[in-house]
């Protein structure tokens, strides 16, 4: 199994503060899986990693079909904590229902009948 290693100060800042940047990050990481089944997320000399940041990195490297293998290495606690509390919070979201019924009465005396019957 071939691994390869993503060195993240090497594309972005020490601070992971915004949705674009682990947009970009996912990117790369997905582009990298297409040549390498194994790959490792350096974290040396990231210090801080923001919610917005954790939460678009997880929901981005979970879209898609594919299923990669990933690990960490070098990430301070902080960061790990981030990423946990961010995947135990995410969820799928349901379709919102967009069939509505619409209901036409010819006077007040019909709908008082209907809005008091349930």
């Amino acid at each position: 199994m071939i691994t390869s290693e993503i060195k993240v100060a090497e594309i972005l800042p020490s601070t992971l503060d915004s949705r674009e940047a682990a947009t970009r990050l996912v990117k790369v990481i997905k582009e990298e899986s297409k040549c390498n089944s194994k790959i490792e997320i350096d974290f040396t000399d990231t210090i801080f990693m923001s919610r917005s940041f954790a939460d678009q990195f997880h929901k981005d490297l979970h879209t898609g079909e594919e299923v990669l293998d990933i690990s960490f290495k070098n990430a301070s606690n902080d960061i790990l904590l981030m990423l946990t509390a961010v995947s135990t919070t995410q969820t799928q979201r349901k379709a919102v229902n967009k069939n509505y019924k619409v209901l036409n009465f010819s006077d007040i005396k019909s709908l008082e009948e209907f809005s008091f019957s349930w």
